[in-house]
């Protein structure tokens, strides 16, 4: 076995002192922030009694990087690191140390999935060589001492085994059919989908690993549509941490039409409400919204152009200074885009202070603020219950960005506001797909889906039709995307590249 040094040196990584660090943006106290420390390492998270505590992004002076759950200063919960050398894990931390179900990989490829202790292999766990060999046994410190037969890369179960939409399954395996179309095919218990099993799910994608409450759990493997492979451990339907895009120097510049075209974005995020059911995915959606428009495809925003509020942050007061902040800057040649994810009600989204009557967001009040601005082009997505009431790198990079922003300039402008439901729906969320119904699709879009005649960007109307047309046939017509606005309907939203 080789020697793990990437892995044995992470321990060394000790809780960072909180005088070590100077506070750059937010309450590095108990809040939200960004800290450096003195080594030019960066902090990008949540504070409590002035250390790292909660969903936070680390960026080392090294290269090294991790995003994850912190406690009291400690990497702690489940996260991940990607070292300088390309290694990356995946799974549970115990302060600062990999401690649970995890999966590490190595640069060459090969990679480690199962249990570990105090940072090294301990317990049963799986070794997948580059050359497809694969070793199942029980480890102890980076060590196989009791070797499984050796198996080989999973592949979709066999179709002769019971159908549990037919006859109720009350153990052993089976296959299930779910109303969307998607099958599993795997172990059950006391009547339900438990235990290892295989979905091949409606939109393409196929998982194989741990299985709970009709969603992945613990170690597997997801393969989407698209091509793209994420190994881990996952837990009520989502893979390690939301994602946090790390910040990039060396190929994040806007081309020259930076100069001509800005665009600024407020992204809103609300799960853990206090009044109101927890919503499971919001945050996610927030993270995968803002990640979006942080690459090339959405834009590759700068900084300074857009904000992202998630969960205790995302207080009202913090909403209507962003969107102020950020929307009067615009000029009559920008662009700016409010993305909502949480609850509404009827005239109002709620932000997490508001107890459905204080502290709304009310749509006259966000309509006085996009009015205010001068810019251009206005996008307001929102993914929230009842939200109709509205109604009421390489050259290739440059290349594609210059695009971009060449069709913004073209574009005749104007409002849009592109929402989850009508104003009598309340909008879903979808355990197969681990995300918000609207959202899904909204980011699925942008990425290249709606671009229906294949010309690199996704305008206001391919990006609607595409996404009325899908969330309309997976809820079985309960849930209704609306637009509305002074728009043009070539607005451009999304670039492919």
């Amino acid at each position: 076995m080789r020697r793990l040094w990437y892995l044995l040196a992470f321990q060394i990584c000790m809780l960072v002192s909180a005088e070590a660090q100077e506070c750059v943006s937010g309450n590095c106290v108990n809040g939200k922030g960004v800290s450096i420390l003195a080594n030019g390492s960066k902090y990008i998270g949540y504070f409590k009694n002035k250390r790292m505590h909660g969903m936070g992004a680390f960026y080392y002076q090294n290269g090294m990087t991790y995003v994850g759950q912190w406690v009291d200063g400690w990497k702690h919960g489940k996260g991940e690191l990607t070292f300088s050398n390309g290694e990356k894990y995946t799974g549970d931390f115990q302060k600062n140390k990999f401690s649970g179900a995890g999966v590490y990989h190595f640069q060459d490829n090969e990679r480690y999935e199962g249990n570990f202790v105090d940072g090294k292999f301990n317990g049963q766990g799986t070794y997948y060589y580059k050359d497809g060999k694969i070793k199942t046994g029980q480890w102890v410190n980076n060590k196989m001492i009791e070797k499984n037969e050796t198996a080989e890369a999973p592949a979709p179960p066999k179709a002769n085994i019971p159908d549990c939409n037919i006859t109720p399954c009350n153990s052993g395996k089976g296959k299930l059919t779910y109303s969307d179309g998607s099958v599993y095919v795997g172990e059950f218990k006391d009547g339900r989908p438990q235990g290892q099993g295989y979905c091949k799910y409606s939109n393409g994608d196929v998982y194989f690993g741990g299985w709970l409450n009709d969603a992945p759990e613990g170690s597997g493997k997801m393969t989407y549509a698209n091509g793209k492979v994420q190994n881990g451990v996952w837990k009520n339907g989502k893979i390690g941490a939301p994602p946090v895009e790390p910040v990039k120097h060396n190929n994040t510049t806007k081309p020259e039409a930076k100069n001509e075209v800005d665009i600024y974005a407020v992204i809103v995020g609300v799960s853990r409400y206090e009044t109101f059911p927890h919503l499971k995915y919001a945050d996610d959606d927030a993270f995968q919204y803002y990640a979006f428009l942080k690459s090339p495809e959405g834009g590759a925003l700068e900084d300074d152009k857009i904000k992202i509020l998630v969960d205790e942050s995302a207080v009202k007061d913090n909403i209507v200074k962003a969107m102020e902040e950020l929307f009067y800057k615009a000029d009559e040649n920008d662009v700016v885009m409010l993305y909502f994810s949480g609850h509404g009600i009827n005239g109002s989204f709620l932000p997490i202070d508001s107890d459905g009557y204080k502290n709304r967001l009310t749509y006259d009040e966000l309509k006085t603020i996009l009015g205010n601005s001068k810019a251009k082009q206005k996008v307001c997505l929102a993914d929230a219950c009842f939200s109709g009431s509205l109604l009421a790198m390489k050259s290739a990079y440059s290349q594609s960005l210059n695009l971009f922003y060449t069709s913004l300039r073209e574009s005749a402008g104007g409002t849009a506001f592109l929402l989850s439901s009508k104003q009598e729906e309340v909008s879903l969320e979808s355990q197969g797909l681990r995300q918000g119904l609207f959202s899904h699709y909204v980011i699925k879009g942008l990425k290249g889906a709606a671009d229906v005649n294949k010309n690199k960007i996704v305008t206001i109307k391919e990006l609607y039709d595409y996404v009325y047309q899908n969330v309309k046939e997976y809820s079985q017509s309960a849930q209704t995307p609306t637009i509305a606005g002074n728009y043009d309907p070539n607005m451009p939203v999304g670039n492919v590249r």
